[in-house]
């Protein structure tokens, strides 16, 4: 009996013990604040301007190219198969080449080589008689040689040749002077034909030429032809 009472009270203290040790609850205290910030107001996004600059007034202007006119020379087809140098000659301190069937309609142009290193220049217009003939001319007498090399030009600058060739002419013996000369010019078949002679100082013959078809069909005397 004894020890049942001394159990009891064992068992009511340790049951006032374990009372005693319980927590007490925290009086409530102030709501904890959010860890996380309030949202705030999104700003808008701001667009920035780059600045362009205004054209100066005094900028220099891009250069305009300009393109350089170039020459378009025609192409020259070239004499016709019966083109031939007929004869040289000189008068009145100009000297003459005369070409026969060259067939062009307009100014052509030439230098004279005498193959010795000198040079002169012929400006060759059609014959106003015989058009498809060309009619060379040079300011520049030419004394003392037979053979000329002579080049044609398509173009007055003389940049363009096309034909060259040489020939064999009567400037070997002396130039000829027209004013001491005896001419005749007739018309064969509708063709002018010539024969010429030159005299010298002392009356001798310089020269000489005659292409007349004296058993042609003759039909009459003619204005000079070479």
């Amino acid at each position: 009996m004894y020890k049942s009472i001394q159990l009891f009270f064992v068992v009511i203290m340790i049951l006032g013990l374990v009372a005693c040790t319980q927590p007490t609850a925290p009086d409530p205290t102030t709501a904890p604040s959010p860890t996380l910030p309030l949202p705030s107001d999104t700003l808008a996004p701001t667009v920035t301007f780059t600045p362009t600059l205004a054209p100066s007034a005094t900028a220099t202007a891009m250069p305009t190219l300009t393109q350089t006119p170039t020459v378009t020379v025609t192409p020259f087809p070239g004499f016709s198969e019966r083109f031939k140098f007929y004869q040289a000659w000189t008068a009145n301190e100009t000297t003459y080449f005369y070409f026969m069937n060259a067939q062009v309609d307009h100014t052509i142009f030439a230098t004279v080589d005498d193959l010795e290193g000198n040079q002169y220049t012929l400006t060759c217009p059609p014959d106003e008689q015989y058009p498809q003939d060309i009619r060379c001319y040079s300011d520049t007498l030419f004394k003392g040689k037979a053979d000329y090399k002579v080049t044609f030009y398509s173009d007055p600058e003389r940049q363009y040749p096309f034909y060259e060739d040489v020939f064999t002419t009567s400037l070997d013996t002396r130039y000829m002077d027209y004013d001491n000369c005896e001419k005749e010019y007739r018309i064969y078949d509708g063709k002018c034909y010539s024969a010429i002679t030159c005299y010298g100082e002392n009356n001798e013959v310089v020269y000489t030429f005659d292409n007349i078809p004296y058993d042609g069909n003759f039909e009459g005397y003619s204005l000079p032809c070479p």
